[in-house]
């Protein structure tokens, strides 16, 4: 299979072309001619449709409930809380590190085979702790953890750019599964693990193992062609790119907070343990439906959106530090995680126009990376500067890492 693909546009117009190329073998889920070929383009197999989500769903439950478990589990067998935060960060340098990796492994395998490997890793890395438990199993565990949810969601992403679907409204759909995945797991881990820690972790395993089946009814699109000029430096230089780039250090750094200082910011303001969970679980469900807002959101109107709705999230992460109203910081939350979902689709939007088709992977990568650095960044640099006060803290933070989505993606700073 090859591609009649023009040289890049910038914007919608590059988008109407990629997705109008010519496929000379016929391989993959159908034809993607459009207008400019005197055809239609056909909509994705259903089946693909629904293994991509299903394999989402039970992917997001296998990993909902190891996320409870795993830092029980490594206390409950004697080690400290830093241990257990030692491992946890330990996986989540992995993911960054391999998610840094992930443009070059897909010019050698299919982006689709990725998410199949991706499924089995995770059930091998949390069965491994249903016999094992020593510190060589849990750091090992903790590295196949990594690895997995850095493949996974990077190749979904990819499958999902690559595919005839609109890429804003299959990113929501991905988005609220995953969401789905991540508020039943949770729950059902703690629940399990009460009982035994080695049940759930059997649990989370044979759900990820059977997250295995629907990523085999995906298309398997070719490996990306080998050409110059796909390195991160030299892609970045792309004003798309730079766009889903700032988009994706904003989520990141809401993610980061909202699991680590904002509850702390609500205690102090009064708010009671069972409050804030539920403040926290309806800012998740906000980012997770507000997807859907930027379905329509493509072209020269992504950049502006990343500003508008990066602005919003700037005012509702710094609000969260400081002893305010509980009604104030709660609007701020609900406010803050709709523009984050919003952010989340437009990101991989951009970064998905602005690049040719055999760049698309490294492109996405780009993405992925920037936010899984500031997903762990932000909480660290906010425990740099407790000094000042969480509430200073916090702002300083939001105001470095949010800020550029904000005011980089503006218009007047988006021209070359």
């Amino acid at each position: 299979r090859r591609h009649l693909e023009p040289h890049p546009f910038q914007g919608h117009q590059h988008r109407h072309h990629a997705r109008c190329r010519i496929r000379v073998t016929g391989e993959g889920s159908g034809s993607d001619a459009g207008p400019d070929s005197g055809g239609v383009a056909d909509p994705a197999p259903r089946r693909e449709v629904v293994g991509q989500y299903a394999g989402a769903l039970l992917f997001s439950l296998s990993l909902g409930v190891t996320v409870v478990a795993y830092p029980l589990f490594v206390i409950d067998q004697g080690r400290s809380q830093t241990v257990a935060g030692l491992l946890v960060g330990f996986s989540a340098a992995v993911q960054v590190l391999t998610r840094s990796r992930l443009g070059s492994v897909m010019r050698v395998l299919s982006n689709s085979d990725v998410i199949s490997a991706a499924a089995l890793l995770m059930g091998l890395s949390v069965g491994l702790l249903v016999f094992e438990s020593g510190l060589v199993a849990l750091v090992v565990s903790a590295a196949v953890q990594g690895v997995a949810r850095a493949c996974f969601w990077t190749g979904n992403q990819v499958q999902i750019v690559r595919s005839p679907r609109s890429t804003p409204r299959a990113i929501a759909t991905l988005n609220m599964v995953a969401t789905i995945g991540m508020l039943i797991g949770p729950a059902a881990g703690g629940i399990i693990a009460q009982s035994s820690y080695r049940a759930a972790f059997a649990v989370a395993s044979v759900v990820g193992l059977a997250g295995i089946a629907p990523t085999l009814v995906l298309s398997r699109p070719p490996p990306f062609a080998r050409v110059g000029g796909h390195s991160y430096w030299h892609l970045l230089r792309n004003r798309g790119v730079r766009v889903g780039m700032w988009a994706s250090v904003a989520v990141g750094a809401w993610r980061g907070l909202l699991g680590s200082y904002v509850p702390i910011g609500l205690d102090a303001a009064g708010s009671s343990e069972t409050a804030i969970g539920v403040v926290v679980a309806v800012a998740n469900g906000a980012a997770a439906v507000s997807g859907y807002l930027a379905v329509d959101t493509e072209g020269s109107r992504v950049a502006p959106g990343v500003a508008r709705w990066g602005a919003v999230t700037l005012v509702a992460t710094a609000l969260v530090g400081f002893e305010l109203p509980v009604a104030l910081i709660t609007a701020a939350l609900v406010a803050g995680g709709a523009a984050i979902g919003l952010l989340q689709v437009l990101a991989i939007t951009a970064v998905s126009e602005a690049v040719r088709p055999e760049l698309q992977g490294d492109a996405v990568t780009i993405a992925g990376v920037a936010r899984g650095v500031t997903l762990s960044g932000a909480p660290l640099g906010v425990a740099a500067l407790l000094v000042i006060g969480l509430g200073p803290a916090v702002l300083a933070a939001a105001v470095a890492l949010i800020g550029p989505a904000a005011l980089f993606c503006r218009p007047r700073f988006n021209r070359e």
